[in-house]
């Protein structure tokens, strides 16, 4: 008995040695790229794991997690107007103009930050660094802590990354995703593209090069260049749902984690919400621009067609994610709530349409409930998402700044009485869950393959290539 308590004992010290360090760090001011990784967070802090976690919106409190707050970043989004920047209306030249200020001034902020200072020093050992990576310049950053680095994109991850590490990125067969271009791409698209990412190639070092200086005026030392640090990321984890993106071949420390690692497991809706739902017996239409689109900003003259087009549609309910107190003349078949429980709101059965600004969390917990989708995009991957969407048939595309009340009750009457949409969301969501791990034990399986052995050199191919041009893929 007593040498099976001694073995029992031994077990549990084994496995807490195999507990490692991580720093976690989402710079992304926006919260929907929070709430995707939280659930690996709270994994592996579960898994007795200590980690690290610099985020723009702290998470409910672990003892395991050491959050520190960067929540200025909203603040210095907000000064250079960024968010509303990406929504349009500005050249590619001011648009640039004004994320080398901003990147100026978060990197000036971070690295004098107390805190990540001393983490700069060395003074806290970590034996993996996990990070976003929407600024070039925090690989650059992270060469100082010599450990194991690990990337992760709430979406695609960016070509020149795909081109750094050897995986096919041919600009004739492989968009730009600032391009909006269908999934065919014809031979205007190709050219197009190709001269693009040609210009891209020869120049990257120049675009990039602001990166490497701003991080060595504010620290007063040398790093290597973005592209010589990144090639040496040791994992990707790639959020390319197969919904959206057309797969193409990696190599293996390219780890596709896409469809939901942000989905979680059903939780019962608050009373108000369920009995609401439950009494729409004429379906439900649920209505949400997300986390950073809200309905500021929408004119008087777009929250008025809405506003009437929902009346019109009685007695089919409406549920409105409303940021706004009030709205005068509200419909009574209308509901407006600050905030809602998206996933388990999309789960009822009940909610028959999902009036979406086409950001991809969104969309694929749409796609996981499958409910049908009538996107309006804004700004970023929005658009690309959406024209996907419609080529795929499980749902439709509208322009909030064209849109009249005519064309947006066509549009849901559309999504409501033909069956084909949802048809094709149900196949679609049978496909996305129809995987031999969920996204997030793949994800924890992977952090702790690399935490086991320290490298991954061995899954690497031999030489890392950039895309080569071959205009003989243009006539194709």
């Amino acid at each position: 008995m007593k040498i099976l308590c001694l073995l029992f004992m031994l077990s549990i010290v084994y496995d807490y040695t195999k507990c490692a360090n991580i720093m976690a760090i989402i710079p992304s001011p926006f919260y929907s790229h929070q709430a995707t990784f939280r659930p690996l967070w709270r994994e592996l802090a579960k898994r007795g794991h200590k980690i690290t976690l610099m985020t723009t919106d702290p998470m409910e409190w672990n003892e395991n997690i050491t959050q520190i707050n960067n929540s200025f970043f909203h603040e210095i989004y907000e000064k250079h107007e960024l968010k509303k920047l990406m929504v349009g209306g500005h050249s590619i030249f001011e648009m640039f103009n004004k994320l080398f200020e901003a990147s100026d001034e978060l990197i000036k902020t971070m690295v004098t930050n107390d805190e990540f200072v001393n983490i700069l020093k060395n003074e806290k050992k970590f034996d993996l660094i996990i990070s976003e990576i929407m600024n070039p310049m925090l690989p650059v950053l992270y060469s100082k802590l010599k450990c194991p680095f690990i990337e992760v994109y709430s979406m695609d991850a960016p070509p020149y990354l795909h081109a750094l590490i050897g995986n096919a990125m041919h600009p004739a067969i492989y968009a730009f995703p600032i391009f909006d271009f269908q999934s065919k791409l014809f031979f205007t698209d190709r050219l197009i593209n190709t001269l693009f990412v040609s210009v891209f190639h020869v120049s990257k070092e120049i675009i990039f090069s602001p990166f490497k200086q701003f991080v060595a005026k504010y620290t007063g030392e040398d790093f290597p260049s973005v592209f010589d640090t990144e090639k040496n990321v040791s994992l990707i984890f790639n959020s390319a749902n197969p919904v959206f993106y057309s797969m193409r071949p990696v190599t293996p420390i390219t780890i596709n984690i896409g469809g939901g690692l942000h989905l979680t497991d059903p939780k019962r809706l608050p009373k108000d919400l369920q009995t609401y739902l439950d009494g729409a017996k004429h379906g439900c239409i649920y209505f949400s621009f997300g986390s950073n689109v809200n309905s500021n900003f929408l004119s008087p003259e777009a929250t008025e067609i809405f506003r009437k087009t929902f009346e019109e549609l009685a007695p089919i309910k409406v549920l409105w994610k409303f940021e706004n107190d009030t709205m005068p003349l509200k419909p009574k078949n209308l509901e407006l709530k600050k905030w809602l429980p998206q996933q388990d709101v999309l789960r009822h059965p009940n909610v028959k349409v999902f009036i979406t600004q086409g950001g991809l969390q969104s969309m694929e917990e749409a796609i996981d409930s499958a409910v049908p989708m009538l996107g309006m995009p804004f700004y970023g991957d929005q658009i690309n998402n959406v024209k996907k969407m419609v080529e795929k048939d499980f749902g439709l595309m509208l322009d909030v700044k064209t849109m009249d009340s005519t064309s947006l009750k066509n549009s849901i009457l559309e999504l409501l009485n033909n069956p084909k949409y949802k048809k094709n969301i149900d196949r679609l969501s049978a496909i996305s869950k129809d995987e031999p791990m969920r996204p997030l034990e793949k994800a924890v399986w992977w952090t702790e393959y690399l935490l086991r052995h320290k490298t991954t050199e061995h899954l690497r191919v031999l030489q890392q290539t950039y895309h080569f041009i071959s205009i003989s893929f243009l006539i194709f």
